[in-house]
């Protein structure tokens, strides 16, 4: 398997998202869904998206295995913190290495004056949970609506993790 990785340009986002929302959507339906229709959920998705990409900080990275979409990768640099947003690939290109490789991608893409990786996992997530705490990283909190954890650690301890 060959994976390959790059930014989204953000010039495309508008014609990109549909795609993303389908592998969104699709790990979603199973975790949490939310009772909206597709378009419903894609509609509000998608505003947030167009928005939240205009901050340079923010960045989508495609991943692709043989060529083909097998899901993306949105973060936030800010603040001493490596936020990880988003994390999304399909089923079938789940457990093969490709979240190895697009951590040994990042490394050097991420400002080194981070000092932290924080990301939240919905409470009924278990599988995102346990991902985070083989990362090193620790529960110390939860969103503002009490419907996802946060976690928080070393971001030179989550580099070592994949060396």
């Amino acid at each position: 398997m060959v994976f390959e990785f790059e930014f989204l340009n953000r010039e495309k986002i508008n014609s990109a998202l549909p795609e993303l929302f389908k592998v969104l959507h699709g790990n979603m339906s199973l975790i949490a869904p939310t009772g909206g229709t597709f378009e419903e959920d894609f509609t509000v998705w998608q505003e947030y998206m167009v928005t939240a990409v205009r901050e340079e900080r923010r960045q989508i990275v495609l991943m692709r295995c043989d060529g083909e979409l097998a899901g993306y990768f949105q973060y936030d640099t800010g603040g001493g913190v490596f936020m990880m947003e988003e994390i999304q690939i399909k089923p079938q290109y789940q457990g093969n290495g490709m979240f190895r490789e697009l951590y040994r991608w990042l490394e050097d893409k991420i400002p080194g004056d981070i000092s932290y990786v924080e990301a939240y996992s919905n409470k009924d997530n278990l599988k995102s949970q346990g991902i985070l705490e083989r990362l090193g990283l620790e529960c110390v909190g939860e969103n503002r609506s009490g419907s996802s954890f946060l976690y928080r650690g070393s971001c030179k301890r989550l580099w070592e993790n994949f060396k």
